[in-house]
């Protein structure tokens, strides 16, 4: 999801706190703060030797060690950070958006968003996971491209003597 997108589900109910889902059953706590909205950006070069630019916008989600049982966030009051933000450095809306969170039982992940539920006052950010991936084997268009595409399988019989230190194996 873009940050477009999400910003115009929190518009279909303002009014509506904000509940995050980091993993099925386990919600940050209700009294959280979104603290830093980033704009990052990406410019990496894969294992396939091919260079890769992308952004994304993430938003950290905090909970104070203090509990504050009147604290509360609508998605109004989202909106208006997303805003305040944008004012003092623009926000690119087409980037996908992702949320950095970690309690004490849950370590810090940038995670981004599966699905979202409106249900009466409530509006429910349900969060997912990524996996790693290797960006050769994924824009290959053939399965024998994939497979030499990086760090192709050695073959049993070469195990040994290929993958050793200066071997070109990964």
């Amino acid at each position: 999801m873009n940050t477009s997108e999400f910003l115009k589900e929190l518009e279909k109910q303002p009014t509506a706190n904000l509940l995050f889902a980091y993993e099925e059953g386990n919600f940050a706590r209700a009294d959280f703060h979104l603290t830093e909205i980033k704009n990052v950006n990406f410019d990496t070069v894969d294992c396939g030797g091919k260079q890769n630019k992308w952004e994304e916008t993430h938003v950290q989600i905090w909970e104070n060690p203090v509990p504050e049982p009147q604290h509360a966030v609508s998605a109004k009051k989202a909106i208006e950070i997303f805003q305040l933000v944008h004012k003092i450095r623009p926000i690119n809306t087409k980037a996908d958006l992702k949320f950095e969170y970690g309690n004490q039982t849950f370590h810090t992940a940038v995670l981004p968003v599966r699905e979202i539920q409106h249900k009466e006052n409530l509006i429910i950010v349900k969060l997912g996971v990524e996996n790693t991936t290797c960006k050769a084997k994924d824009r290959a268009e053939t399965p024998e491209e994939a497979a030499l595409a990086c760090c192709a399988p050695v073959p049993a019989s070469e195990e040994k003597s290929t993958c050793s230190p200066n071997s070109g194996c990964c």
